[in-house]
């Protein structure tokens, strides 16, 4: 078990030429140094996946990874990739998880899943469920971005009835938002309601990782062991890195 100020960061766009992360392979290289310098020691993979209506490029995204593991054992980096993937909700997602046509989170039963920010609380109820019954654990990604979960009694019944978890991302935490966006994300990290933050980092500069400053402000706002849980207690645990 690493030092907690060893940080996971389970959503990061990290591999080049699969989707609008990394463009290039000297792109990716330079991520991975910024992750590295982050304290990022455990890094999944997640690229973008539309299940049904775009196959995902498995034979390419494993090969850069590839790429990107011999890059990290040539500078001597503690860094670990795992592969994932963030997966937009289709009526197939989980069946094509099923058929492992794309990867689960290092390689558990947990998958990250996003939506279209208008998701309604039926379609979130009905991919919660889709994907329990195939087998999966689900982690809603960057929840702040759904106008429908900014009530907390329906992020209550998300989490109880339907046992989903939760990922916000570090540069909510990091900026300051408006008066009553702020006010919703002091309440669901106090409160409990946020499992884990991740970077869902896509370049160097406007979505770059910044996951130490993250957990600095979040040791600031909420204390140092609510700090350790959500950039890396709960992910560890989870994917039993």
């Amino acid at each position: 078990m690493r030092n907690m100020q060893n940080f996971v960061d389970i959503h990061h766009h990290l591999i080049y030429g699969v989707d609008d992360g990394a463009y290039s392979l000297d792109m990716m290289k330079e991520m991975i140094l910024r992750a590295a310098n982050e304290g990022v020691t455990d890094l999944v993979c997640t690229s973008h996946v539309t299940p049904g209506y775009k196959p995902f490029p498995l034979e390419r995204y494993f090969d850069h990874m590839d790429k990107a593991k011999a890059f990290i054992k040539e500078q001597g980096l503690d860094l670990w990739l795992y592969p994932g993937c963030e997966v937009l909700y289709t009526d197939a997602s989980a069946r094509l998880l099923q058929e492992h046509r794309f990867p689960t989170l290092a390689d558990t039963d947990v998958v990250l899943v996003e939506f279209s920010p208008d998701v309604t609380m039926a379609e979130l109820e009905d991919a919660a469920t889709s994907f329990r019954v195939a087998g999966f654990r689900v982690i809603f990604a960057h929840v702040e971005r759904y106008d429908v979960l900014r009530n907390i009694k329906n992020v209550r019944r998300m989490r109880e009835q339907f046992g989903v978890f939760m990922q916000m991302n570090a540069n909510t935490i990091i900026i300051k938002k408006s008066f009553l966006t702020d006010r919703w994300v002091k309440h669901m990290i106090a409160d409990g309601y946020i499992d884990c933050v991740a970077t869902d980092s896509h370049n160097l500069s406007s979505r770059s990782c910044k996951m130490r400053q993250c957990h600095q402000t979040l040791t600031e706002r909420f204390g140092q062991d609510v700090a350790d849980e959500l950039c890396g207690g709960f992910q560890r645990r989870i994917l039993e890195l």
